[in-house]
């Protein structure tokens, strides 16, 4: 996954100054594939990690976290 300031870059290039997707792809150094999808990306949302509950440490973790 590339950086907010990339994509925040590609957006600008693309959408702002008219740029072609190979352009920006060879100066950002990824596919211009990629560079199609952040530029007509409407929102751009932060994944958060994810949290996940293991059932086989649920019993003892308070335990074992001491």
């Amino acid at each position: 996954m590339l950086a907010v300031a990339q994509i925040d870059y590609i957006r600008h290039e693309v959408n702002q100054k008219g740029e072609s997707y190979a352009d920006v792809s060879r100066r950002v150094e990824v596919d211009p594939r990629t560079v199609k999808k952040y530029a007509n990306q409407e929102e751009f949302r932060e994944r958060k990690p994810q949290k996940r509950y293991s059932p086989v440490m649920g019993p003892v973790k308070p335990i074992i976290d001491k």
